[in-house]
């Protein structure tokens, strides 16, 4: 017998050992750009994936360009506009906006540039929906759920309305996610001097800690306006996201309004992310959804989904985003166009819904 043909036993520890090692080496030669040597890695996988930052450099260099060509200059881009009133609607986040009074006139109020950003249209939605229906006036009672670090309790205070702000308990295994990333929502974390006097925040904001899918019921019938600001999508699952906008609607005094805003995949009404930390809400679910709150009795507006036809509705921004300080040599200072994105996989944006109490 040969001995160089002899069968060697291994036990399964040492099997699962050795595999676990290779695999780690595997995957490690994967991602290294050279091996021994300072030779390219020429395994095919790692050609298509060193290939990624290149890309995400032109797309940002292209987001640079669109932003300058369409939006550099705010003033000479408005003149052709026909200005629209701010019309109350659910819709998506979308470039016309941006070209508006009513954005470039809340932006002064807030103080802050008027940038091609989707967070800022969710602001700005927020707080013309809110005004428009008459509730951003002295007396009025407010409430937030996921307030992290927003600036809309300053400003609202500052126009005369009372704030409760709500966020998790830290001790939460939910919040610690949002805590390591600052996120997460504390009175001082929410004032903001430029918006608002000191005395002014003290007397008019308060906080409390709330899990949004366990809403108290002592609330209810309290408020005039409630928001929440890309947090329902937060929840676990599109279910409860669904059924927290519901439940916010038994908060509200009689005429009261509800206004969120989320996250929309727009280009598949099928596959979605579901029963996840982040979920993609759908055109069926928003349409659900406002079907479920007029059967409730609640009055919904024109809903709507066109995201837009410029080019710059359709660029999609693809990671690494401005607040990732660590994605790489062509992150810098390349985020000057963010109004889609890429979220695993998903073109999607923001999404704005409101309804009102009878």
């Amino acid at each position: 017998m040969n001995p160089f043909h002899r069968k060697v036993e291994i036990d399964e520890a040492t099997k699962k050992k050795l595999f676990e090692e290779f695999k780690a080496l595997l995957v490690e030669q994967m991602f290294d750009l050279t091996l021994a040597g300072g030779h390219p890695n020429a395994n095919r996988f790692n050609e298509n994936l060193r290939n990624v930052p290149g890309v995400s450099w032109n797309v940002k260099a292209l987001g640079v360009d669109l932003a300058a060509r369409y939006y550099g200059d705010v003033a000479a881009s408005r003149k052709a506009q026909l200005f629209d009133p701010f019309r109350i609607s659910w819709r998506p986040t979308r470039f016309e906006d941006y070209l508006q009074d009513w954005f470039i006139r809340t932006c002064e109020d807030l103080r802050i540039a008027p940038v091609l950003h989707r967070k800022l249209w969710e602001e700005t939605y927020i707080i013309n929906t809110i005004r428009s229906l008459g509730k951003l006036a002295p007396g009025m009672r407010g409430v937030v759920f996921g307030v992290g670090e927003e600036r809309l309790p300053s400003l609202f205070a500052a126009k005369g309305a009372d704030i409760l702000a709500t966020d998790l308990a830290p001790e939460s295994d939910s919040a610690r996610s949002w805590i390591e990333t600052r996120q997460h929502g504390a009175l001082d974390r929410i004032f903001f001097e430029h918006l608002v006097t000191r005395d002014r925040f003290n007397a008019a904001v308060s906080f409390q800690h709330i899990d949004m899918n366990d809403i108290p019921g002592d609330l209810d019938g309290q408020f005039d306006f409630c928001w929440s600001t890309c947090a329902f999508e937060h929840l676990g699952s599109i279910a409860n996201g669904l059924e927290f906008v519901e439940r916010t609607g038994r908060l509200l005094k009689p005429g009261g309004v509800a206004v969120h805003t989320t996250e929309f995949n727009y280009t598949s009404d099928g596959e979605t992310i579901d029963n996840w930390p982040t979920v993609l809400f759908r055109r069926s679910d928003f349409d659900l959804l406002a079907e479920r709150l007029r059967s409730a009795g609640y009055l919904v507006p024109e809903v709507e989904f066109s995201v837009g036809s410029t080019p710059v509705d359709f660029f999609v921004d693809v990671p690494p985003y401005h607040w990732d300080r660590g994605g790489g040599y062509y992150q810098r200072e390349l985020d000057a166009l963010h109004l889609k994105l890429m979220v695993d996989g998903f073109p999607a944006t923001c999404y704005g819904v409101v309804f009102q109490k009878a």
